[in-house]
């Protein structure tokens, strides 16, 4: 709950001052645009995340870079137990923020157990406000 005396770090509506400062209208809008595919990666077993991934276009691959982004340069406010979520999965995280399209792809497919969908479902909520308050 946001009052005068708390601080931005600390409101609900957190996310709107410090992240706008970091995404432009275009990246929200493409966020915009792949919630429902990241969602049903964030949703979705080992084996149909594959195919989703293989069969996606490009311009989800450019989201996901978005994503990371965020995350390795610690854009995203998040509260501690979405931080020790994310903690396990550090180095994807940063391994994946810098790659491009086709070399993310090739990664993200290679990669197996559930990093993608953990840090997918741990950062969406976050992302959904966000969205939010800018559209």
């Amino acid at each position: 709950s946001c009052t005068k005396s708390t601080t931005g770090a600390n409101c609900n509506n957190r996310f709107l001052g410090m992240v706008t400062k970091h995404l432009s209208l275009k990246q929200a809008d493409m966020l915009n645009k792949h919630r429902y595919i990241l969602e049903k990666l964030a949703a979705s077993n080992m084996k149909n995340r594959k195919i989703i991934l293989k069969n996606s276009p490009p311009e989800l691959f450019k989201v996901l870079g978005i994503v990371f982004n965020l995350l390795a340069n610690k854009k995203l406010d998040l509260d501690n137990k979405q931080h020790q979520t994310l903690k396990k999965h550090r180095r994807l995280i940063r391994s994946t923020s810098g790659l491009k399209g086709a070399g993310m792809k090739q990664k993200l497919v290679a990669q197996r157990g559930g990093a993608l969908a953990t840090i997918l479902s741990t950062v969406l909520p976050i992302l959904g406000g966000i969205l939010q308050s800018i559209f």
